[in-house]
Protein backbone atom coordinates (compact mmCIF):
# COMPACT_ATOMS: atom_id res chain seq x y z
CA UNK A 1 0.00 0.00 0.00
CA UNK A 2 1.42 3.59 -1.43
CA UNK A 3 1.24 6.75 1.30
CA UNK A 4 -1.03 8.16 -1.49
CA UNK A 5 -3.86 5.20 -0.89
CA UNK A 6 -2.91 5.74 3.25
CA UNK A 7 -4.03 9.38 2.77
CA UNK A 8 -1.21 12.54 1.51
CA UNK A 9 -2.44 15.97 1.74
CA UNK A 10 -2.55 17.41 -1.84
CA UNK A 11 -1.64 21.47 -1.75
CA UNK A 12 -1.62 24.12 -4.50
CA UNK A 13 0.29 27.52 -4.23
CA UNK A 14 1.80 29.97 -6.21
CA UNK A 15 5.52 31.17 -5.93
CA UNK A 16 9.08 30.34 -7.65
CA UNK A 17 9.94 26.76 -7.76
CA UNK A 18 13.38 27.96 -6.60
CA UNK A 19 12.00 29.98 -3.41
CA UNK A 20 9.07 26.65 -2.77
CA UNK A 21 12.27 24.37 -2.92
CA UNK A 22 14.82 26.06 -1.03
CA UNK A 23 11.86 26.53 1.77
CA UNK A 24 11.17 23.07 1.96
CA UNK A 25 14.50 21.78 2.29
CA UNK A 26 15.08 24.18 5.09
CA UNK A 27 12.31 23.96 6.99
CA UNK A 28 12.48 19.81 6.68
CA UNK A 29 9.17 19.56 4.73
CA UNK A 30 8.56 16.54 2.97
CA UNK A 31 7.01 17.05 -0.14
CA UNK A 32 5.99 14.33 -3.69
CA UNK A 33 5.25 14.09 -6.88
CA UNK A 34 5.32 18.24 -7.05
CA UNK A 35 4.55 19.20 -10.30
CA UNK A 36 5.40 22.58 -11.86
CA UNK A 37 3.11 24.37 -14.26
CA UNK A 38 4.47 28.21 -14.99
CA UNK A 39 4.35 30.30 -11.24
CA UNK A 40 1.72 27.33 -10.06
CA UNK A 41 3.26 24.25 -8.14
CA UNK A 42 1.18 21.26 -7.11
CA UNK A 43 2.67 19.00 -4.40
CA UNK A 44 1.51 16.25 -1.98
CA UNK A 45 2.97 16.12 1.82
CA UNK A 46 2.07 14.04 5.17
CA UNK A 47 -0.62 15.07 6.73
CA UNK A 48 1.23 15.33 9.84
CA UNK A 49 3.35 18.36 8.47
CA UNK A 50 -0.33 20.34 7.70
CA UNK A 51 0.86 22.76 10.12
CA UNK A 52 4.03 22.79 9.45
CA UNK A 53 3.29 24.13 5.78
CA UNK A 54 0.61 26.68 6.39
CA UNK A 55 3.06 28.31 9.32
CA UNK A 56 5.85 27.96 6.27
CA UNK A 57 3.28 29.18 3.85
CA UNK A 58 0.50 31.03 4.24
CA UNK A 59 -0.94 31.09 1.00
CA UNK A 60 -0.99 27.21 0.12
CA UNK A 61 -4.14 26.02 -0.26
CA UNK A 62 -5.07 22.55 0.49
CA UNK A 63 -6.93 20.93 -2.19
CA UNK A 64 -8.24 17.12 -0.67
CA UNK A 65 -6.86 14.55 0.93
CA UNK A 66 -6.26 10.96 -0.59
CA UNK A 67 -7.07 7.77 0.68
CA UNK A 68 -7.97 6.12 3.79
CA UNK A 69 -7.54 9.29 6.25
CA UNK A 70 -8.99 11.18 3.21
CA UNK A 71 -11.89 9.11 3.82
CA UNK A 72 -11.88 9.36 7.30
CA UNK A 73 -11.98 13.43 7.74
CA UNK A 74 -14.31 13.24 4.75
CA UNK A 75 -16.47 11.42 7.15
CA UNK A 76 -15.89 13.18 10.22
CA UNK A 77 -18.05 16.00 8.87
CA UNK A 78 -21.65 13.92 8.25
CA UNK A 79 -23.41 14.38 12.06
CA UNK A 80 -24.43 10.85 11.52
CA UNK A 81 -21.06 8.67 10.89
CA UNK A 82 -19.69 10.85 14.18
CA UNK A 83 -22.40 10.07 16.19
CA UNK A 84 -22.06 5.82 15.36
CA UNK A 85 -18.77 6.62 16.06
CA UNK A 86 -19.32 7.91 19.55
CA UNK A 87 -21.70 5.37 20.01
CA UNK A 88 -20.26 2.34 18.65
CA UNK A 89 -17.25 3.12 21.43
CA UNK A 90 -19.47 3.65 24.20
CA UNK A 91 -21.66 0.78 23.41
CA UNK A 92 -17.83 -0.96 23.22
CA UNK A 93 -16.72 0.78 26.87
CA UNK A 94 -20.83 -0.50 28.45
CA UNK A 95 -20.11 -4.13 26.84
CA UNK A 96 -16.71 -4.44 27.66
CA UNK A 97 -17.13 -3.96 31.28
CA UNK A 98 -19.12 -7.49 31.66
CA UNK A 99 -18.99 -11.11 31.49
CA UNK A 100 -20.72 -13.14 28.84
CA UNK A 101 -19.24 -16.85 29.26
CA UNK A 102 -16.92 -18.29 31.83
CA UNK A 103 -14.39 -21.06 31.07
CA UNK A 104 -13.36 -23.52 33.94
CA UNK A 105 -10.52 -24.80 33.76
CA UNK A 106 -9.28 -28.22 35.67
CA UNK A 107 -9.73 -31.85 35.79
CA UNK A 108 -11.50 -32.81 38.63
CA UNK A 109 -15.12 -32.35 37.83
CA UNK A 110 -16.54 -32.36 41.72
CA UNK A 111 -14.11 -29.25 42.09
CA UNK A 112 -15.62 -27.64 38.97
CA UNK A 113 -19.24 -28.60 39.62
CA UNK A 114 -18.40 -27.06 42.64
CA UNK A 115 -17.60 -23.50 41.35
CA UNK A 116 -20.09 -23.68 39.39
CA UNK A 117 -22.46 -23.65 42.27
CA UNK A 118 -20.40 -21.27 44.31
CA UNK A 119 -20.66 -18.46 41.06
CA UNK A 120 -24.16 -19.17 40.66
CA UNK A 121 -24.52 -18.95 45.02
CA UNK A 122 -22.86 -15.63 44.72
CA UNK A 123 -24.95 -13.98 42.33
CA UNK A 124 -22.73 -14.02 39.16
CA UNK A 125 -25.37 -15.25 36.60
CA UNK A 126 -24.15 -14.17 32.95
CA UNK A 127 -24.04 -11.43 31.84
CA UNK A 128 -22.46 -10.07 35.16
CA UNK A 129 -19.61 -7.17 35.77
CA UNK A 130 -16.94 -8.82 37.12
CA UNK A 131 -14.25 -7.61 39.50
CA UNK A 132 -11.34 -10.49 39.23
CA UNK A 133 -9.18 -9.97 42.44
CA UNK A 134 -13.30 -10.30 44.39
CA UNK A 135 -14.03 -13.01 42.19
CA UNK A 136 -10.92 -15.15 43.22
CA UNK A 137 -11.55 -13.85 46.99
CA UNK A 138 -14.79 -15.30 47.00
CA UNK A 139 -14.16 -18.53 45.44
CA UNK A 140 -10.64 -19.19 47.36
CA UNK A 141 -12.65 -18.27 50.61
CA UNK A 142 -15.72 -20.44 50.30
CA UNK A 143 -13.75 -23.73 48.36
CA UNK A 144 -10.66 -23.72 51.03
CA UNK A 145 -11.05 -27.47 51.73
CA UNK A 146 -11.81 -28.06 47.63
CA UNK A 147 -9.37 -26.49 45.82
CA UNK A 148 -5.17 -26.08 46.08
CA UNK A 149 -4.80 -23.49 43.90
CA UNK A 150 -6.89 -21.11 41.74
CA UNK A 151 -6.58 -18.37 39.59
CA UNK A 152 -9.09 -16.34 37.73
CA UNK A 153 -8.34 -13.84 34.50
CA UNK A 154 -10.52 -11.82 32.22
CA UNK A 155 -9.75 -12.37 28.48
CA UNK A 156 -12.00 -10.20 26.74
CA UNK A 157 -15.88 -11.00 27.41
CA UNK A 158 -14.97 -14.27 28.98
CA UNK A 159 -14.11 -15.13 32.42
CA UNK A 160 -11.36 -17.94 32.56
CA UNK A 161 -11.11 -19.69 36.36
CA UNK A 162 -8.28 -22.64 36.30
CA UNK A 163 -8.03 -24.73 39.48
CA UNK A 164 -6.10 -27.39 41.22
CA UNK A 165 -8.35 -29.77 43.41
CA UNK A 166 -6.95 -30.48 46.76
CA UNK A 167 -5.63 -33.87 47.71
CA UNK A 168 -7.04 -34.71 51.16
CA UNK A 169 -4.56 -36.62 52.92
CA UNK A 170 -5.54 -39.42 54.82
CA UNK A 171 -5.06 -38.51 58.83
CA UNK A 172 -2.39 -40.38 60.03
CA UNK A 173 -2.69 -42.36 63.34
CA UNK A 174 -0.22 -42.23 66.24
CA UNK A 175 2.40 -45.17 66.22
CA UNK A 176 6.33 -45.05 66.95
CA UNK A 177 7.24 -44.61 63.07
CA UNK A 178 9.87 -42.08 62.66
CA UNK A 179 9.30 -39.21 60.22
CA UNK A 180 11.79 -39.26 57.17
CA UNK A 181 12.23 -36.28 54.05
CA UNK A 182 10.63 -38.01 51.27
CA UNK A 183 11.98 -35.29 49.12
CA UNK A 184 14.66 -32.12 49.67
CA UNK A 185 13.79 -28.83 50.50
CA UNK A 186 13.88 -26.54 53.44
CA UNK A 187 11.91 -26.64 56.74
CA UNK A 188 9.11 -24.36 57.20
CA UNK A 189 7.31 -24.82 59.65
CA UNK A 190 6.33 -28.43 62.22
CA UNK A 191 2.58 -29.62 62.71
CA UNK A 192 3.84 -32.15 65.49
CA UNK A 193 1.69 -33.34 68.25
CA UNK A 194 4.12 -36.33 69.27
CA UNK A 195 7.58 -37.28 68.63
CA UNK A 196 10.85 -35.39 69.40
CA UNK A 197 11.84 -32.85 66.48
CA UNK A 198 15.86 -33.23 65.19
CA UNK A 199 15.79 -31.03 62.19
CA UNK A 200 15.22 -27.52 62.59
CA UNK A 201 13.20 -24.39 61.04
CA UNK A 202 15.48 -22.72 57.78
CA UNK A 203 17.31 -26.46 57.78
CA UNK A 204 17.79 -27.65 54.47
CA UNK A 205 17.16 -31.48 54.48
CA UNK A 206 17.59 -34.06 51.94
CA UNK A 207 15.09 -36.88 51.13
CA UNK A 208 16.12 -39.86 53.56
CA UNK A 209 16.82 -37.59 56.40
CA UNK A 210 15.55 -37.73 60.06
CA UNK A 211 12.99 -34.98 60.88
CA UNK A 212 11.23 -36.37 64.03
CA UNK A 213 12.31 -39.13 66.09
CA UNK A 214 10.52 -41.89 68.53
CA UNK A 215 12.86 -41.60 71.08
CA UNK A 216 13.92 -39.36 73.72
CA UNK A 217 16.58 -39.04 76.00
CA UNK A 218 15.79 -38.34 79.76
CA UNK A 219 17.54 -36.25 82.49
CA UNK A 220 19.75 -39.86 83.24
CA UNK A 221 20.13 -40.73 80.03
CA UNK A 222 18.43 -43.53 79.13
CA UNK A 223 15.59 -43.88 76.28
CA UNK A 224 12.68 -43.04 76.22
CA UNK A 225 10.09 -44.04 73.67
CA UNK A 226 7.49 -41.68 71.90
CA UNK A 227 4.81 -41.93 69.85
CA UNK A 228 4.79 -39.88 66.62
CA UNK A 229 1.89 -38.10 65.09
CA UNK A 230 2.22 -34.80 62.88
CA UNK A 231 3.80 -33.51 60.00
CA UNK A 232 6.52 -31.55 58.69
CA UNK A 233 6.45 -28.75 55.97
CA UNK A 234 8.91 -27.29 53.86
CA UNK A 235 9.91 -25.07 50.89
CA UNK A 236 10.49 -27.15 48.10
CA UNK A 237 11.60 -26.27 44.39
CA UNK A 238 10.83 -27.66 40.82
CA UNK A 239 11.29 -26.64 37.37
CA UNK A 240 8.72 -27.84 34.96
CA UNK A 241 9.12 -27.93 31.33
CA UNK A 242 5.64 -27.53 28.76
CA UNK A 243 6.01 -27.27 25.19
CA UNK A 244 3.35 -26.17 22.82
CA UNK A 245 2.92 -26.37 18.53
CA UNK A 246 3.95 -22.94 16.64
CA UNK A 247 0.71 -22.83 15.30
CA UNK A 248 -1.28 -23.63 18.13
CA UNK A 249 0.62 -19.92 19.97
CA UNK A 250 -2.41 -17.65 20.30
CA UNK A 251 -3.10 -14.57 22.75
CA UNK A 252 -4.79 -17.06 25.13
CA UNK A 253 -1.60 -19.71 24.96
CA UNK A 254 0.80 -18.28 27.02
CA UNK A 255 -2.29 -18.24 30.03
CA UNK A 256 -2.85 -22.08 28.72
CA UNK A 257 1.19 -23.00 28.83
CA UNK A 258 1.22 -21.57 32.72
CA UNK A 259 -2.32 -23.54 33.34
CA UNK A 260 -0.45 -26.84 32.04
CA UNK A 261 2.61 -26.45 34.49
CA UNK A 262 0.88 -25.34 37.00
CA UNK A 263 -1.54 -28.28 36.76
CA UNK A 264 1.78 -30.59 36.52
CA UNK A 265 3.39 -29.33 39.69
CA UNK A 266 0.47 -29.64 42.24
CA UNK A 267 -0.73 -32.63 40.81
CA UNK A 268 0.67 -34.61 43.95
CA UNK A 269 -0.50 -32.07 46.35
CA UNK A 270 -1.59 -32.50 50.14
CA UNK A 271 -3.67 -30.68 51.84
CA UNK A 272 -2.34 -27.10 52.90
CA UNK A 273 0.59 -27.49 50.28
CA UNK A 274 0.57 -24.45 47.82
CA UNK A 275 2.87 -22.62 45.58
CA UNK A 276 4.75 -19.86 46.84
CA UNK A 277 6.51 -18.28 43.78
CA UNK A 278 6.22 -18.87 39.79
CA UNK A 279 9.24 -17.84 37.50
CA UNK A 280 9.33 -18.07 34.07
CA UNK A 281 12.91 -19.01 33.44
CA UNK A 282 12.78 -19.82 29.17
CA UNK A 283 10.60 -19.22 26.50
CA UNK A 284 11.92 -20.14 23.47
CA UNK A 285 11.49 -22.20 19.90
CA UNK A 286 13.35 -25.45 20.11
CA UNK A 287 13.06 -28.24 17.40
CA UNK A 288 9.80 -27.16 15.95
CA UNK A 289 8.06 -26.66 19.34
CA UNK A 290 7.94 -23.80 22.17
CA UNK A 291 8.95 -24.59 24.93
CA UNK A 292 8.58 -22.53 28.45
CA UNK A 293 10.47 -23.79 31.48
CA UNK A 294 9.23 -22.72 34.76
CA UNK A 295 10.99 -22.82 38.27
CA UNK A 296 8.39 -23.20 41.24
CA UNK A 297 8.93 -22.94 44.81
CA UNK A 298 6.32 -24.54 47.04
CA UNK A 299 5.74 -24.83 50.66
CA UNK A 300 5.10 -28.91 50.73
CA UNK A 301 4.33 -31.60 53.62
CA UNK A 302 7.04 -33.72 53.05
CA UNK A 303 6.70 -36.31 55.66
CA UNK A 304 3.35 -37.49 53.67
CA UNK A 305 3.24 -39.91 50.54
Amino acid sequence: MNKKEIGLDRWQIQMQASSFLNLCKKQSIDVFDCTFKNSHISFYSPVFERMHIHHTFPDAVLLNTTGMLGYFFRSLKKPAFVISILLSIGLWMFLSQFVFSVEIHGEDSMCKKAIQDTMHSLGYNIPFSADESEIKKELKMRLSDKVAWLEVEKQGSSLHIAYTPKEHAQIKQTSRKQLYALKDGMIARFDIKHGEKIAKVNQIVHKGDLLVANSLSDSKGSLQELDVEGRVYAYTWKDVVVYAKPQDIKAFSYFEMLMEARREVTKDFHKEDEIIAENVLQFTKELGKIKMVIHYTMLQDITSP
